[in-house]
């Protein structure tokens, strides 16, 4: 492997709809981090933890101690603010992940965490990487540039609510180094789409939005990905 990876997990232990309970999702959570170490070895890996009201400190010092960096937005005002205010309940997990991801990733450009990787993944917490997964695939200098997503599917959606037919699994994808600043920026413009539709009572998820604001030039499409996991609502095991 000659290239240098970031990962950035994104985290809910204490999850507010989930058929787990913390003590499961914090296991599932460091299986996560386990495999990734496994399958990106000598990864630079950081974690951002949004659970609502937040988790106890010997859970945050057991998550801290398995990654590089941890970031714990459970006290963000804004990621508050989206629990307090919106009742659609997937509304309310999708804008909470584009704040986190959004506000990591300024962080972690502040910080240079990632100044020395040539790729930075982002990976769902409780997923895990399995034998499918090939880092050395990354290694294609054709993927310079680029965004790396699962291959697209239709949407489980009407188009009159999301106006958009076509999606990108998010529970792990990637891109080039030299796409954070962009990404940064289309992060805060997925946010203002989704808010402005939840406002007119109409919905789209993180899933949508990739396809929908990650242009076809940027992005390169594989069969799998080899990630793997249960999902929370009802534990159905799914695979990209």
């Amino acid at each position: 492997m000659s290239k240098k990876y970031g990962v950035l997990i994104t985290s809910a232990v204490n999850a507010k709809f989930s058929q787990y309970n913390p003590e499961e999702r914090l296991t599932q959570t460091l299986s996560t981090v386990s495999s990734i170490q496994q399958n990106i070895p000598d990864s630079i890996i950081c974690l951002t933890e949004s659970s609502i009201p937040g988790i106890d400190d010997t859970t945050k010092q057991i998550l801290s101690a398995q990654v590089h960096n941890m970031i714990d937005l459970s006290k963000d005002a804004a990621i508050n603010w989206v629990h307090q205010n919106i009742t659609h309940q997937d509304t309310v997990k999708n804008m909470s992940e584009l704040i986190l991801t959004t506000k990591f990733f300024k962080v972690a450009r502040k910080q240079k965490w990632f100044e020395n990787c040539d790729r930075i993944f982002k990976v769902s917490g409780r997923y895990y990487l399995n034998e499918k997964f090939d880092i050395s695939k990354y290694d294609d200098d054709s993927l310079k540039g680029k965004f790396v997503f699962k291959k697209k599917t239709l949407s489980q959606f009407p188009f009159s609510l999301t106006n958009q037919s076509l999606q990108h699994s998010s529970r792990c994808y990637s891109f080039d180094a030299s796409l954070l600043d962009y990404y940064i920026e289309t992060l805060e413009n997925m946010t203002k789409h989704m808010q402005d539709l939840s406002n007119e009572n109409r919905y789209i998820d993180i899933e949508h939005l990739l396809c929908k604001f990650i242009p076809n030039n940027k992005k390169v499409e594989f069969g799998k990905i080899g990630v793997a996991g249960n999902i929370a609502p009802n534990k159905s095991f799914i695979e990209d």
